[in-house]
Formats: structure tokens, sequence, C-alpha cells
């Protein structure tokens, strides 16, 4: 049991892994969907690092979370896995400063003092 809320069918909690593996745009693509399904046995699931905005990318082909078209991608991939019977989380990620501008098409970052 994690919580009031959330029952697990074991101990086994897989542990999120940048994978690199998302479509165009930061979309979740069809290989995410199986990948994630396939460890449907797992009793939790914690996805790879999801960007939550332009300025939180830093790592190439990351998936993304922070328009429509994202979540509507990454329902295919929570539904194939509840499908299988397994529960996932979103690990949500912000590279921070350390972004590199080439992530951000064209989106100023942070550019203080460090």
């Amino acid at each position: 049991r994690l919580g009031p809320d959330l029952v697990i069918p074991n101990r086994v909690i897989m542990a999120p892994m940048t994978r690199g593996r998302s479509g165009a745009n930061g979309m979740a693509s069809a290989i995410m969907a199986e990948y994630y399904a396939q460890r449907s046995s797992a009793g939790l699931i914690i996805s790879e690092g999801v960007h939550t905005s332009v300025l939180a990318r830093g790592w190439y082909r990351a998936p993304e979370i922070f328009t429509q078209e994202h979540s509507k991608s990454w329902k295919v991939v929570t539904d194939r896995v509840h499908e299988a019977g397994g529960r996932i989380f979103c690990q949500l990620w912000h590279c921070g400063r350390v972004s590199h501008s080439s992530f951000r098409d064209g989106v100023e970052g942070y550019d203080g003092e460090m």
C-alpha cells in the first residue's frame, strides 16, 4: 500500500530511466507505450523524466507533458499500462539552469549570475 488510495500487487517499483525515445515535438511514442506495457507486472512504474516546459528541456528526445497534444500521447501509454494491469506515475523533470539553449527552440533561459 502506498498512501491511502494506492494498493500495489507487489513491492517491485520500476525506477525511472531516461530512454530518449519520444517522437518529434516531445510526443510519447508507440515504442514507449510498448516498453511500459511490457513492464506492467511491476508493482509501480515510475516513468522516465518528462519535461514540463520548453525551458525545462535538457535531454535529446526526452518526452514532454506541457501541451494537450503531449497529454494525449501519454494517454496512449497509460492506457496500455492500465490494460495490462499496471500502475504508472509520471516523473516530472525540469533541467533548470543547465538546460542548453539548443534544446529550447530559441527561447531564452536564465542569464543571471550563478
